[in-house]
């Protein structure tokens, strides 16, 4: 009797074990990422994950430029006007000058990043503008007069606008980066100009720089001088900013009789206008590399300002949210969540990776780079 008992036994440990090892080989390699249940909550937690917003830089930075081939970005300190890189992905920065640059507003970079115009404020409420060969470590102070710089599309030349004292004339003008061969473009009546190359092509684009009280011109002319051309007018506080094949513009204006209230559109280089119905400015919104989409953030407005000229002046701070639209559909899509927005972010100068998966930009809140993960 005892040794049946004794045998009973023994197999049914053996099919114990076996249940066990069988359970344990099944199972066992799910226990680490099986969600965690709550019980104060009742619900699923899921694995922590980093903010898809994160700002990339620890101080106050301007002059952004990005090194699409080095994936590298370059920005100029607030404080002390030194230049400085670091990764799309954030991490150590490096240094890259230790100049100070006193009164430094912002930086333009040429297309390669070799050279750059720094903007600097000066004691008698006026600002300079000193261009920089990096290559060759050349520096040269562009001439009183000079108010409004761009670059060419090749950033061998400037664009700009000048203004002689002698008989009040303006004029766009352009010239090598040290002020040599200038040439007159065309006249303007314009005293704050902003001034962009038609990419792909060899025209010239200027307008007044939008006010709520001004019907804003935008004007096209060729490099070499040539006929000037009104290709758009009558919105006021307008700005725009073309895509990247030069075919059309984004335009962003106060909407028709209203002096509060914002609205954005399409322009192509014979003046016809698409209507976009996004109430946001253009220094938020960045077109896509196949010309098809913009990203761009739509901003909370508080009451009782002046568009766009409050908000240029730096009077108040958008609260913003993150959205794409397909220019042929209209099909507006989130970027992030409501809920996901873990911060008050308010976007200027933005601009995508090379590859489009990360939208970057500088909060004004705090003027430090931002990078919202897409």
């Amino acid at each position: 009797m005892m040794k049946k008992l004794f045998i009973g036994s023994c197999f049914f440990l053996i099919i114990v074990l076996i249940l066990l090892l069988a359970y344990n080989f099944a199972f066992k390699g799910n226990d680490k990422i099986e969600p965690k249940v709550s019980l104060e909550e009742n619900r699923i937690e899921s694995p922590e994950e980093e903010n898809r917003i994160k700002a990339i830089t620890q101080e106050p930075v301007t002059g952004i430029f990005l090194d699409k081939i080095k994936e590298k970005i370059f920005f100029y300190s607030l404080a002390n006007g030194k230049l400085w890189q670091i990764g799309l992905e954030g991490g150590q920065v490096e240094n890259i000058s230790n100049v100070d640059v006193i009164g430094l507003q912002d930086a333009l970079w040429s297309v390669d990043g070799s050279k750059t115009i720094s903007i600097i404020s000066q004691s008698d409420n006026q600002k300079g503008f000193l261009f920089w060969d990096r290559n060759n470590n050349k520096k040269i102070n562009l001439k009183n007069g000079v108010d409004e710089v761009a670059w060419d599309n090749l950033g061998t030349k400037i664009i700009y606008k000048y203004f002689e004292k002698n008989d009040n004339s303006k004029s766009v003008n352009v010239a090598n980066p040290d002020g040599s061969s200038w040439k007159k473009i065309a006249d303007t009546s314009f005293r704050n100009v902003a001034i962009e190359q038609i990419p792909q092509t060899s025209l010239v684009s200027f307008w007044n720089k939008g006010k709520s009280e001004e019907e804003t011109n935008l004007m096209v002319a060729g490099m070499n001088g040539g006929e000037l051309q009104k290709v758009f007018s009558g919105k006021f506080g307008a700005d725009y900013k073309w895509s990247p094949d030069g075919k059309r513009a984004i335009i962003s204006h106060l909407k028709d009789g209203s002096k509060k209230d914002l609205a954005t559109g399409l322009v192509d280089r014979e003046g016809f206008y698409k209507e976009l119905g996004i109430p946001t400015m253009v220094s938020k919104m960045e077109w896509s590399l196949d010309n098809r989409h913009i990203y761009y953030a739509l901003p909370a407005i508080p009451e009782g300002f002046n568009l766009p000229d409050d908000y240029k002046t730096k009077k108040f701070n958008t609260v913003d949210t993150f959205w794409k639209i397909n220019i042929e559909t209209g099909e507006k899509t989130r970027l992030i969540e409501l809920a996901d927005i873990d911060g008050i972010y308010d976007v200027y100068k933005p601009f995508l990776s090379p590859s489009e998966d990360a939208f970057f930009f500088i909060n004004r809140v705090d003027e430090k780079i931002y990078r919202l993960k897409l």
